[in-house]
């Protein structure tokens, strides 16, 4: 990969998946798709939010490419190659946690239908698909790759898959608290 940041960020990304995938192989389909509480997401759905958000990133990042004669211009200029944790910023200022785009909210007919291993597969898959992508994006014109997203403060492609690591990390503390403190295989500390 031309770009050590994205690299670094999409490692992270593996590292977190190699400690909390794992656990979920060992749930039922019925813990998988469990709903605990009215109007909150069971794991397998958590799971399928996060392939959601790959594969809108992927697709945004096709079109962003279009940006990328802008991007060469601009390629001499600084740019910021972290992102802070917008979800915990959101949550501290309003009270409460963002909620999910209607597009980014997994549907209803895929509850008991994907096991554990699909939902894994899909996230590998989408994830490899972004990689390959981006793998011969030089970082000078990565960080000038800039996405529409004024929540997430206009973030450029390497932040972007940082923020996809952030977001992962978000819903893996959440998906512990789902299973009743039982560890998903390592905690987020851990990783960090």
């Amino acid at each position: 990969m031309e770009s050590t940041n994205m690299s670094k960020h999409f490692l992270t990304l593996q590292a977190q998946r190699a400690h909390y995938l794992p656990a979920i192989h060992s749930l039922s389909q019925e813990e998988l798709w469990r709903v605990t509480r009215e109007g909150k997401w069971s794991i397998g759905e958590h799971f399928y939010h996060l392939y959601l958000i790959l594969k809108m990133l992927h697709t945004a990042t096709k079109y962003s490419l279009f940006l990328t004669p802008i991007a060469k211009m601009r390629r001499n200029k600084p740019f910021s190659t972290e992102i802070h944790d917008i979800y915990e910023e959101y949550q501290s200022k309003k009270g409460h946690g963002m909620r999910a785009p209607s597009i980014l909210i997994p549907p209803k007919k895929i509850r008991f239908v994907l096991n554990s291993y699909d939902i894994e597969q899909l996230l590998i898959n989408e994830t490899l698909a972004l990689q390959k992508l981006v793998q011969n994006i030089d970082e000078d014109v990565a960080g000038h790759i800039v996405f529409p997203d004024p929540i997430a403060h206009y973030p450029n492609l390497i932040q972007a898959i940082q923020l996809l690591s952030i977001h992962e990390r978000h819903h893996f503390n959440r998906m512990e608290g789902l299973l009743g403190g039982k560890n998903l295989k390592g905690t987020i500390k851990e990783i960090k």
